[in-house]
């Protein structure tokens, strides 16, 4: 199954992007392409809702600090928000979870972005 993403805006001018799928090299590309309609838009302020996520492997995790640069590069903020047990996993075994604020749920990754 290919990778879904669906952009959705906050109230606060955060974009909240939630992939559906598989992250990993067949999905990243999908990933990439949403995050570089988010720069484009202005400095971007993103949230990844990664709830529909079933399974992240290095690819879809390169796709992810891939994103994390391009937002800095243009003085934006990204966050993570719901990763499920298999992609929080991945994200502590890289040591990423110290890159990556992840919240639990997508309304306290907007709070005071």
């Amino acid at each position: 199954m290919a990778l879904e993403v669906e952009a959705r805006p906050a109230d606060n001018g955060v974009t909240v992007l939630a992939p559906t799928g598989r992250l990993d090299v067949a999905g990243a590309p999908a990933l990439k392409e949403a995050i570089g309609e988010v720069v484009r838009n202005g400095p971007p302020k993103v949230v990844i809702d990664m709830e529909g996520v079933s399974f992240v492997d290095s690819t879809g995790l390169g796709s992810v600090i891939a994103a994390l640069k391009q937002i800095r590069n243009s003085q934006g903020e990204l966050r993570l928000a719901a990763p499920n047990q298999q992609v929080r996993v991945v994200l502590e075994l890289t040591t990423l979870d110290r890159v990556f604020p992840y919240y639990a749920t997508v309304e306290e990754a907007l709070t005071g972005l």
